[in-house]
């Protein structure tokens, strides 16, 4: 699979919607550093995933 501009700009998007809500959530609520990291690993990991099976 190639990764075209759109398909970057894309993922990029999306990684930026699922950050900002992680670290919404992890304002209102306080939550702790060992969870919030692997948040935000697996949250990224599965935006890019997604998006590079849905463009293939």
């Amino acid at each position: 699979m190639k990764i075209t501009p759109k398909v970057l700009f894309v993922m990029i998007f999306w990684m930026t919607i699922v950050t900002g809500a992680i670290f919404s959530i992890n304002a209102f609520f306080n939550i702790p550093d060992e969870i919030t990291g692997p948040a935000f690993f697996l949250s990224i990991g599965m935006t890019i995933s997604s998006t590079i099976n849905y463009y293939r």
